[in-house]
């Protein structure tokens, strides 16, 4: 049953997500000429008796707005409207006073009243961080800024250009970077030059606000109505669509407030914490005259009345390489399959808080790369709860996995106090910043006490049974008897069934275990064995097969409808906006699928290496073998003979220094900003990786990609040109903020080579390329240089393939430039005297070369062409690039060998 709450709390979030929604409409204009606006004004706007004007119009348009898209809402004002007024009940003696409505809760927020209005202007507050006298300069303020720029010409800052690590603020007028005004997409993501997208033309901005906004309702009224009965689903499509028309809207631009949060991110950690405001006032009996006075005064502002519940995965890399007698065949689907999972369990793990909690979707305020955090009311009987979840999912990942993974949980309180930024103190000494520390070291607590065994008594697999063998896709589980030909585990065949599913179909639903059965009548859909923590899962087509679930919708069954499409891979500048009508989660990555050719003219590329195997079929994964044959090509002397290593290329990178980034990088941090650049950093890899990948590299298959780091295999070169291109776009993603960056490894392997291993490989050549100063850096066949140096790496590159093409440079010639190499880094590193005849002796090998290949040439032009090798290859080269230029000659002998 449904937590008795669940629906009150969703009215709540509505009402606070939707606060702002007349900035929207106001910078549209769509109500400025509307003859109820002067009324509205006089109801919820600040009025400044000595100007004689209304500040803060926005709020009157939020209740206007509220009324243009009333129908396209679930029902707010009949029936149970609980905690509000209801159209029914309003002036009723035995009511809740009749200004409290939905609307009039959302829209008084700069001239509240009633406990409820108190509520959500209480954490508009908090979440902007707004101590009490820089909020009443801030409600007392005009929409005219500094800069002469308006609310309409407004564009939002990034925050990734004032990420700083010292005392080095930036001044708004030394930020050059603002992001579009266009609904998300993947490139909509980058921000761009303010010069392009920032004017200080008012109708030219409004025209673009009012395309949005036609956008926004035309994308309401793709939200399926039969879930409109159903309050938490609903608002979890609801929020995708506000994410996809308002990522981009600055939420702020008044009193020298930043145009730095999007209205997004603004909205959704103020629904976050109105919810818990409110619950944790409901259940201490607090809603009266004398709770709203003390929220006005900010007399309980110390109350630790929030519980912030951090989630986090571990074993993610045990799991998802974990290996079997079989694994290696099925590698791509298992790899593929265990990737989402991952995912699966995350989603699903905060789900399961959130219903057993009775919190609606948007209460969880971080969900990235195996991470989400929920604030929750501190309440005895929330932590009760909490207590049983975590022995709940602890004991379910000790039986169906072993331990090999799990999902920890951490809980801590917090007042609204500890929101609040505090102008003029350093960003580590602000409360918000002791919160996160706070937050960090109660996280890590939890992740060494992982399922609580010293609780068990060292008792913790007594029940583990191998009668049916190992799973032959991850020895360490045992096998059941469902299958007999290939023994394995329901987990591992789930595993395989995500990784067939995810090529076809896009969209998932999770439904109440009980309810079931109601999805084995529908044939089109894929469902998984395993329920996890409570679920049934199943995987369907397009929304035409989804929109038959609405009775499962009413009766609340239907928990979630997640689409997790990616982006049309059709959409060559990438933006087309990323909203389908169902709530949207990017937790598919890219993978390649077989296309025609590859079964037809360029199937032999692949026959030298897998023999007699047969290819998969036309859309099917391609295997890990095809895609180590993806980078050879044709011989120039033979079309019919294919030259080139086949080889996987594995990539593995994170971004450097991102938790003290988040921790101390921003001058006047907020719980709404860390939401916010917590959410951009995963757009990234995300949203735009997988768009890249189906565009430009279309056989890089992506392992996982999240949060702030990846892991991709795919053909040798095709990656390392992938991991150049990905720290290039990276850059222009963070506004070309030089403290940004990632270090990456790469690992080359011969196909056949077991998935723990390759991984195991990169994460070693990960760690090398931290240790560089600075780190900023990439290692690759075991050598490490600085991002900065590897187009110089590619320069030489082309100039000795220009050589070998031009002069007939042999494979031997090539493969004894080794030895000068090891003899330059000798005379830098060892200072070995000897080791600086490596030029004499280079000079002595090429012209040896030049005089026996070359000899056509007359004597001049042999020593020209000697002279343009030493330069090319020693001092362009091994002098310059030094040990780097190893992997110029590793290159080089891959890409023209036969095998």
């Amino acid at each position: 049953m449904p937590h008795p709450l669940m629906d009150a709390s969703s009215r709540v979030a509505l009402a606070a997500y939707l606060h702002d929604l007349g900035k929207f409409a106001e910078r549209a204009r769509v109500f400025h000429d509307d003859p109820r606006l002067d009324v509205h004004l006089t109801l919820y706007c600040p009025f400044h008796v000595d100007g004689k004007w209304f500040s803060h119009q926005h709020a009157a348009h939020t209740a206007l707005a509220f009324g243009a898209i009333e129908g396209r809402l679930p029902d707010t004002l009949r029936g149970d409207t609980t905690p509000f007024a209801g159209r029914r009940h309003a002036g009723d003696d035995d009511s809740h006073n009749a200004t409290d409505s939905l609307v009039n809760a959302a829209a008084a927020h700069h001239r509240p009243d009633t406990s409820l209005q108190w509520i959500i202007a209480t954490a508009d507050r908090v979440a902007s961080g707004f101590e009490r006298e820089e909020f009443d300069r801030y409600n007392e303020a005009g929409e005219k800024r500094a800069n002469g720029l308006n609310h309409y010409t407004s564009r939002q800052l990034t925050l990734f250009e004032q990420l700083r690590l010292g005392n080095d603020a930036s001044a708004e007028s030394t930020l050059l970077h603002r992001y579009p005004l266009r609904m998300l997409s993947p490139r909509s993501l980058f921000p761009m030059p303010a010069t392009t997208c920032e004017g200080r033309d008012d109708k030219a901005a409004q025209a673009e606000y009012r395309s949005l906004w036609n956008q926004f309702l035309a994308g309401l009224d793709q939200i399926p109505p039969s879930h409109r009965g159903n309050l938490p689903l609903w608002l979890d499509h609801f929020d995708s669509l506000w994410l996809t028309c308002t990522h981009a809207i600055p939420a702020a631009t008044a009193f020298g407030v930043r145009p730095e949060v999007s209205l997004y991110d603004h909205s959704r950690a103020a629904a976050a914490l109105a919810v818990a405001l409110w619950r944790w006032h409901d259940a201490n009996g607090q809603l009266d005259a004398d709770a709203a006075s003390r929220l006005r005064g900010r007399v309980d502002f110390n109350e630790q009345k929030f519980l912030l519940v951090q989630g986090d995965f571990f074993g993610i890399q045990d799991f998802i390489f974990a290996s079997g007698a079989e694994s290696r065949k099925h590698a791509a689907k298992l790899l593929r399959g265990r990737s989402f999972q991952v995912s699966l369990f995350t989603e699903l793990a905060a789900l399961r808080i959130l219903d057993e909690l009775g919190l609606p979707p948007t209460s969880q305020i971080i969900n990235a790369a195996g991470k989400f955090m929920i604030v929750a009311p501190n309440t005895d009987d929330v932590r009760d709860r909490l207590q049983t979840l975590r022995n709940e999912l602890n004991q379910w990942f000790l039986e169906r996995t072993f331990g090999l993974a799990g999902v920890g949980l951490a809980w801590t309180s917090a007042a609204c106090a500890d929101f609040l930024r505090k102008n003029g103190e350093r960003n580590e000494n602000t409360p918000f910043a002791k919160l996160m520390t706070r937050l960090h070291e109660q996280l890590d607590i939890a992740k060494h006490q992982r399922f609580g065994l010293c609780a068990l008594g060292g008792k913790v697999f007594t029940d583990a049974s191998y009668v049916h063998g190992a799973c032959a896709y991850n020895g360490r589980l045992p096998a059941d008897s469902s299958n007999t030909a290939v023994p394995s585990c329901a987990l591992s065949r789930d595993q395989i069934t995500i990784g067939e599913s995810l090529v076809r179909l896009d969209r998932l639903l999770v439904v109440n275990a009980a309810a079931a059965e109601d999805l084995r009548e529908h044939a089109r859909l894929r469902k998984l064995e395993v329920d996890l923590f409570g679920y049934a899962i199943a995987f369907t087509a397009n929304e035409e097969a989804t929109g038959r679930f609405g009775e499962l919708a009413s009766t609340a069954a239907l928990r979630r409808c997640w689409d997790f499409s990616l982006p049309d891979v059709s959409d060559t500048d990438g933006t087309t906006a990323l909203w389908n009508g169902f709530a949207r989660r990017f937790i598919s990555g890219y993978v390649p699928r077989t296309g025609a050719d590859d079964l037809g003219p360029l199937a032999d590329r692949y026959r030298e290496l897998l023999g007699g195997e047969e290819l998969p079929g036309v859309d099917e994964l391609k295997t890990l073998d095809m895609l180590a044959c993806d980078d050879r090509q044709p011989s120039d002397d033979n079309p019919d003979r294919w030259v080139g290593v086949a080889a996987l290329g594995v990539l593995k990178g994170d971004i450097d220094n991102l938790g003290e980034l988040f921790r101390v990088g921003l001058q006047q941090p907020t719980f709404a900003k860390m939401a916010a650049l917590s959410r951009q950093v995963n757009g990234f890899f995300a949203i735009y990786l997988p768009w890249l990948l189906a565009r430009e590299f279309p056989s890089v298959y992506t392992v996982f990609a999240g949060g702030d780091d990846f892991f991709l295999i795919g053909p040798w070169r095709s990656v390392q040109k992938l991991a150049a291109r990905l720290r290039d776009e990276f850059n222009h993603y963070v506004a070309e903020n030089g403290r940004i960056h990632f270090s990456a490894g790469i690992a080359t392997q011969k196909p056949g080579a077991p998935i723990h291993s390759l991984a195991e490989l990169a994460e070693d050549a990960l760690a090398e390329a931290k240790k560089h100063p600075g780190k900023n850096a990439v290692t690759c066949f075991g050598e490490t240089i600085a991002w900065k140096h590897w187009c110089e790496l590619e320069a030489a590159l082309t100039r000795l393939t220009v050589l070998r093409d031009e002069l007939r440079l042999s494979t031997g010639f090539v493969y004894g430039l080794q030895q000068f190499v090891d003899m330059r880094q000798k005379e830098k590193e060892e200072r070995v005297a000897e080791a600086a005849m490596w030029r004499s002796r280079l000079a002595y090998r090429t012209r040896r070369f030049v005089d026996d290949k070359l000899r056509k040439l007359d004597e001049q032009s042999r020593r020209q062409q000697t002279n343009r090798i030493i330069q090319d290859i020693g001092g362009l080269g091994i002098e310059t690039l030094g040990p780097a230029y190893r992997i110029v000659l590793f290159n080089h002998l891959y890409e023209f060998r036969d095998r």
